[in-house]
């Protein structure tokens, strides 16, 4: 990565916490690309789970300021990510093909949005 490239990390984003966006964002286009039919299941139950590997490594940076004067909007993007991360609503083998399909979207977006406010946190300055 140049740097340059939508989505691209800035560099304390590898050096720092060694997160990859570009395996986070090849996962989350994979969940959100249209395609002329639903993915099998066992691929929407692996995808779901890389999903959530995701999310919790990005929810678990604390540099977002939720806790700061303004950020009410990060706060409420964690409040629905935890709700969605509980095993109560996540798909089991009962759940319907459709509805594995949906949550497996969800948890997409909801790394989407997480993965754009890790991106867009100010590099440190150099030592």
């Amino acid at each position: 990565m140049t740097g340059n490239e939508p989505h691209a990390a800035p560099r304390h984003a590898v050096d720092r916490t060694g997160i990859d966006i570009g395996a986070i964002t090849r996962a989350v286009d994979h969940a959100l690309t249209k395609g002329p039919t639903r993915p099998r299941r066992d691929v929407i139950d692996t995808g779901t789970g890389e999903l959530i590997g995701h999310l919790r490594t990005l929810m678990a940076v604390e540099d977002y300021g939720y806790d700061q004067e303004g950020r009410g909007g990060v706060r409420a993007l964690f409040r629905v990510a935890y709700r969605n991360l509980d095993l109560a609503v996540r798909p089991d083998g009962a759940t319907s093909d459709a509805v594995a399909f949906t949550y497996w979207r969800m948890i997409a977006s909801l790394t989407a949005a997480f993965r754009d406010l890790y991106v867009a946190l100010p590099e440190e300055p150099a030592p």
